[in-house]
C-alpha cells in the first residue's frame, strides 16, 4: 500500500462511514418517495449537500491538524458547499421565472454530479491499489457520469424524474463510500498490526545481537 493511500485512510474512513451511510439512506428516500412538491424535495437534497460539505470541511481541518494532505476533502466540501447555496436559492421564486429556475437546478445537479464522477474515476484509476476499491469508485463515477448527461438532456422529463435521478446517483455514491470506508478500516487495523509487529521486530534485534556476542565470548 502507498504512504499516500495509507494516510488517506488513516485520517479519512469514518468520514466515509457516516457520509456514505447518510447519503445511501437520503438517496433512497429521493428514490421512493411519493411526494410532487419539487421545492420540499430540493431542500432535503439541499440541506443533505450542506451536511456532506460540512462532514468534509471537519475533516478538513482533522487533516490539517495531523499535517495530511488536504486537497481533495476541500475540492469536494467547497463544491457541496455552493451547490447546496444554490440549490436553495431555487427553491422559491415567481412564477414567471420558474422555468429559469427549473433549468438552473437542473443544471446545477448536471454538473455536481459530473465533477464528482470524475473526482471518483481519478480515485479509482490513480490513488487506489486494492483492484476491488478501485473498480467500485471507477464504475461509480462512470455511473454518476450516464446520470448527469440523462439529466442534463433533459428530453421531456419531469421535475420529480430529475429528483429521483439525482436520488438514485447518491445512492450509488452513497454506497461506495459506506464500503470504501468500511473496507478502509480493516484495511487501518492490518497496518496497525503490521505495525506492531515490525515495532517488536525491531526491538528484539539489539537482544539478539547482545545475545549473539554474549555467545561468541
Amino acid at each position: 500500500m502507498s504512504s499516500g493511500k495509507r494516510k488517506y485512510i488513516e485520517s479519512h474512513w469514518g468520514v466515509f462511514v457516516v457520509k456514505g451511510a447518510i447519503t445511501l439512506l437520503a438517496g433512497v428516500c429521493l428514490v421512493l418517495t411519493s411526494k410532487t412538491d419539487t421545492s420540499y424535495l430540493t431542500a432535503i437534497v439541499s440541506v443533505l449537500m450542506l451536511g456532506m460539505a460540512s462532514l468534509e470541511i471537519f475533516n478538513v481541518l482533522h487533516r490539517n491538524r495531523l499535517e495530511l494532505n488536504w486537497g481533495f476533502p476541500l475540492a469536494v466540501g467547497v463544491v457541496e458547499f455552493v451547490t447546496a447555496i444554490i440549490l436553495l436559492c431555487t427553491i422559491s421564486g415567481a412564477a414567471a421565472s420558474y422555468d429559469s429556475i427549473v433549468a438552473v437546478r437542473i443544471a446545477v445537479l448536471s454538473i455536481y454530479m459530473a465533477y464528482a464522477s470524475v473526482l471518483s474515476i481519478l480515485i479509482g484509476i490513480k490513488s487506489l491499489r486494492n483492484y476491488t476499491d478501485s473498480l467500485m469508485w471507477v464504475i461509480s463515477g462512470i455511473i454518476g457520469a450516464i446520470l448527469s448527461l440523462v439529466t442534463l438532456a433533459d428530453n421531456g422529463m419531469s421535475n420529480i424524474t430529475h429528483i429521483k435521478i439525482f436520488g438514485l446517483y447518491i445512492v450509488v455514491k452513497g454506497a461506495t463510500d459506506l464500503y470504501f470506508g468500511i473496507h478502509s478500516k480493516d484495511e487501518l487495523a492490518e497496518l496497525h498490526a503490521q505495525r506492531v509487529a515490525k515495532r517488536a521486530a525491531s526491538a528484539a534485534k539489539p537482544a539478539q545481537k547482545k545475545t549473539a556476542k554474549k555467545g561468541k565470548k
